[in-house]
């Protein structure tokens, strides 16, 4: 029994689709009840999904399959069910980008488990057909601001404390937080759902604000802290593969490096500093109760994983065939039932508008195997034929390679002045080493300062060098970097970007020669893994890359800025370089065998150019 019917709103269709997506919120506004999920591993690859909830006095289990959908265009799920009226229960919604707006189609087939059973399952598609274009009608009103919520059934459930959130705020202020943003924060601890309470996410917020990333999530450091405490730190660890976090730490000294279990997904895998690290805040019990938000009532929906694009779950012989419109680009082709993924290039192909992508799956191989034309690119328009040739059901995902773009990493967190001046106690436990795949380290040294010493004495040069720290914490703090340990006179930061790090690294060198105690500097840099550790309980690095960021100061001459040569693959690097004069030469460092070619970059006319 099949029924389905759709409607016009007038939104863009990619605003409808990121609420609609959300099938987790979704499900609370419907008014559907929690659900108990279960899973059990597969030999081949990824878990099988069970759910248990309560309906109408009746405690209904079935088996959930993966949600299949293509972004912003459609999605759909289905759920088997062991007991109940009901044997099968498919629903799902189309958007199509019309002038004016979106049209919205809601759809349901519902398997009843016996003919007497019929008018429940006409009365379960109405509901559900009704429920849905419902919430999109709620959601068009919040964004054509008609609505301060697009949750008006959750929002203040239970209320916010009004004077301590009233208070907290105005103390947030007093610290020096911009006055518009801390309102906008307050209104929504005050007005959202209690679940979006218990993970606020900084750079996805300002995403939907459409403010500056890095000013949310400084705003919310600076509401952790007292007096105003109107906010909560929280340490959580992502998966790889659905991007679902485990527990939630308020303490980074809580973490393990011993590897984390998914049993959505059956995998393991061991935090990463910058890649499965993820920093976000809650709203303290005392200025809202959160602790009804802590029941699921959907895992498996477009919203928990926005890093993929599509997802198609096959059966075993099934071919799918799905139109596409992507952006061109590098994307990746993976599957729980497979070992490796399969990076793919998606280009505008000449004439595969009225050709056929053939993508081939079968489970326990290779994830993708593309047979049209192969190792080529595939059409980012046009039809992709996607097929399981195997025995078992597969899962197919295309993924975006960026798919860390609205997650604040630990890595740029502790790489923040800001966390580093006010979160010093937010240190690894002693033994514990997370891997880092990329930061970039920052040395600096002064030119001549036992010159310096002997000529000015001790007390005053230590004011200049004092000083001189201080001017380095604001120039490299600006550009997202942060101190992490002096050394003498000598300076150890790090940044997570590189191309942000020498940008702070040649302003540095530019505004030296202004100030007016103007101390010659020698600065290196260099980008790579690392490990990030407790040293002395302070959260420091360690490795190779942090000893090449040595050797490269330790070949500055003073007033330039040395880099190995091999950074300049990052194209934001090699616009810097271009734009001022430089220089490459190679060098054997120190601990090394081989020469290294190395860039030295002049910001300003140089001071001197004999040996340091």
């Amino acid at each position: 029994m099949r029924l389905e019917r759709e409607e016009m709103f007038r939104v863009p269709r990619e605003a409808l689709w990121a609420l609609i997506a959300d099938t987790e919120s979704l499900n609370r506004e419907t008014g559907l009840p929690p659900v108990r999920f279960s899973f059990t591993p597969r030999e081949d690859g990824g878990s099988s999904v069970r759910g248990e909830t309560r309906i109408a006095g009746l405690n209904l289990r079935y088996q959930e399959l993966p949600y299949r959908w293509m972004r912003p265009e459609n999605f759909s799920v289905k759920r088997i069910l062991d007991n109940g009226p009901l044997r099968e229960i498919c629903l799902g919604m189309r958007f199509d980008a019309e002038k004016g707006g979106t049209r919205a189609g809601a759809f349901v087939d519902v398997t009843p488990r016996r003919a007497l059973f019929t008018p429940v399952a006409r009365a379960v598609a109405a509901a559900t057909v009704n429920g849905l274009l419902s919430a999109c009608r709620t959601f068009e009103a919040y964004l054509l601001e008609q609505a301060a919520t697009p949750y008006p059934k959750l929002g203040a459930k239970p209320p916010a404390q009004a004077d301590r959130l009233s208070r907290a705020a105005a103390l947030l202020k007093r610290a020096g937080a911009n006055a518009g943003l801390v309102e906008r924060l307050s209104a929504h601890i005050a007005g959202a759902p209690v679940q979006e309470l218990t993970t606020i996410r900084p750079y996805a917020l300002a995403d939907r604000w459409g403010i500056d990333r890095t000013e949310m999530l400084r705003t919310c450091l600076l509401a952790v802290q007292k007096p105003a405490e109107m906010l909560e730190l929280r340490w959580r660890v992502l998966c790889p593969a659905c991007r679902g976090a485990g527990e939630s730490l308020q303490d980074l000294g809580a973490m393990s490096s011993a590897e984390v279990h998914c049993p959505s997904c059956n995998i393991r895998f061991g935090p990463e500093f910058d890649k499965s690290v993820e920093v976000c805040f809650s709203v303290p019990g005392r200025i809202r109760a959160t602790e009804s938000g802590l029941a699921t009532y959907c895992i498996g929906g477009p919203a928990r994983s926005p890093h993929v694009i599509a997802q198609w779950p096959l059966a075993p012989g099934e071919a799918f065939t799905q139109k596409v419109a992507l952006v061109p680009g590098r994307y990746a082709l993976t599957s729980p039932q497979a070992e490796q993924r399969r990076e793919v290039e998606v280009r505008d192909v000449a004439g595969a508008a009225g050709r056929e992508a053939d993508i081939t799956l079968c489970c326990g191989s290779e994830c993708a195997r593309i047979a049209w034309e192969p190792d080529a690119p595939l059409p980012a328009s046009g039809t992709w034929r996607l097929r399981n040739t195997g025995d078992s059901p597969v899962l197919l995902r295309l993924e975006t390679p960026d798919w860390l773009a609205d997650v604040a990493t630990a890595a740029v967190v502790t790489s923040l002045q800001e966390f580093r001046d006010q979160f010093s106690s937010q240190v690894l436990s002693r033994g514990v080493e997370l891997a880092v795949r990329q930061i970039c380290v920052v040395f600096s040294d002064l030119k001549n300062s036992t010159a310096m010493y002997g000529e000015r004495g001790d007390a005053p040069s230590y004011a200049a060098v004092r000083d001189h720290f201080q001017f380095l914490r604001e120039v490299l703090g600006k550009r997202g970097g942060g101190i992490v340990k002096t050394i003498g006179d000598a300076v150890m930061a790090v940044f997570p970007d590189p191309a942000d790090a020498l940008m702070a690294a040649l302003e540095v060198q530019r505004l030296a020669p202004t100030r007016a105690d103007p101390l010659v500097m020698k600065l290196g840099l260099h980008a790579g893994p690392a490990l990030a550790v407790n040293a002395n309980e302070v959260l420091d690095y360690f490795g190779q890359t942090v000893n090449l960021a040595a050797r490269m100061q330790a070949q500055s001459l003073g007033g330039d800025v040395v880099i190995a040569a091999a950074l300049v693959a990052d194209a934001r690097i090699a616009a810097l370089i271009d734009s001022v004069r430089h220089e490459l030469f190679r060098v054997t460092l120190r601990g090394t065998e081989e020469p290294t070619h190395v860039v030295r970059l002049w910001p300003n006319d140089p001071i001197e150019k004999e040996t340091a």
